[in-house]
């Protein structure tokens, strides 16, 4: 594991792979895996930070964490619930067929935009035809959202997946998506060791069964690249975003940044202002009405969710 750059000098410390309630697994920087308990009682402790800890009698206690970066988060029933930490990738999962939601992948890869993690939207099922979402991947190509189209369940095009897990920036990856788009099974493919249980759709619903409950890391290992650190999100079906300020979320939408630049006004919120560029090529037809439509109820949900 990499040094963290925020790491105290002369504490012990360790990437935390797994949280259960107080305890955590922890991977020293020495390539050991080590169990512990959460000893200080007010930290937000999730996959991905740096947990300092110290040893007593054989046994390890976390008492506080390096201060982090790239966080994922989500808004939750009122709550801001960290998701993971010191995030360098993170893969946007969907896949061919019902279980293809563009509000949802919006809402995710603005949840990044804002934390400045990049990100990588990977198409699974392609098996099944790309012409069932070919439109939507064009739309998120035109706008220069990198888009891999894969099968998990043949191992197609997984080396490009691999290419960008093996990238020298970066040590730890994300998988995040819906329940139901194979997330379990492109994990499967990248860390075969990892056991992870793979679910079927709901005939009842067309939504995928949730087979993962928590985050979990895993360890991926490469002659070429060396080791990696890979964290797999439990599925969700709704991301929040009510806790990103509203200023910010139009600067993460990148064809508005672009088009914005010929708005009359520098701070157009691209709402009822006039002469407003971004509207206008809604409009045209050169922005998505379903990008600005995802932008809408980004903005109507953090205004419902401020506190008077």
């Amino acid at each position: 594991m990499t040094k963290h750059k925020n790491s105290i000098a002369g504490q012990l410390h360790g990437r935390v792979l797994d949280v259960s309630r107080r305890y955590v697994t922890l991977l020293t920087p020495a390539g050991a895996s080590r169990s512990g308990t959460i000893a200080a009682k007010a930290l937000d402790v999730v996959t991905g930070d740096i947990a300092l800890y110290e040893e007593r009698d054989g046994k390890i206690f976390v008492n506080g964490l390096v201060p982090s970066e790239r966080t994922l988060s989500r808004s939750y029933r009122g709550n801001l619930k960290r998701m993971g930490a010191n995030i360098d990738l993170l893969f946007v999962i969907t896949a061919v067929g019902s279980t293809l939601n563009p509000v949802v992948i919006d809402r995710m890869l603005i949840g990044a935009r804002v934390q400045g993690i990049p990100s990588v939207l990977v198409l699974n099922k392609a098996d099944l035809g790309l012409e069932l979402s070919a439109s939507v991947v064009a739309a998120y190509r035109k706008i220069g959202i990198e888009v891999i189209e894969c099968s998990a369940k043949f191992g197609s095009a997984f080396e490009e997946i691999e290419k960008r897990i093996q990238s020298p920036s970066v040590n730890v990856v994300a998988l995040c998506g819906v329940s139901g788009v194979g997330k379990s099974t492109i994990l499967n493919r990248l860390v075969p060791g990892a056991g992870a249980k793979t679910g079927e759709l709901s005939e009842k619903t067309g939504q995928g069964r949730q087979t993962t409950s928590q985050p979990r890391a895993f360890l991926y290992s490469s002659a070429q690249a060396g080791q990696r650190v890979i964290i797999d999100f439990p599925g969700v079906q709704f991301f929040g975003l009510s806790h990103v300020p509203k200023e910010v979320v139009s600067g993460a939408f990148e064809e508005f940044v672009r088009y914005g630049q010929g708005c009359r006004f520098i701070n157009c919120r691209h709402l009822q202002e006039p002469s407003c560029a971004v509207r206008e090529a809604v409009d045209r037809g050169d922005i998505e009405g379903w990008r600005y439509d995802s932008y809408i109820q980004i903005l109507n949900e953090i205004e419902e969710a401020r506190e008077y």
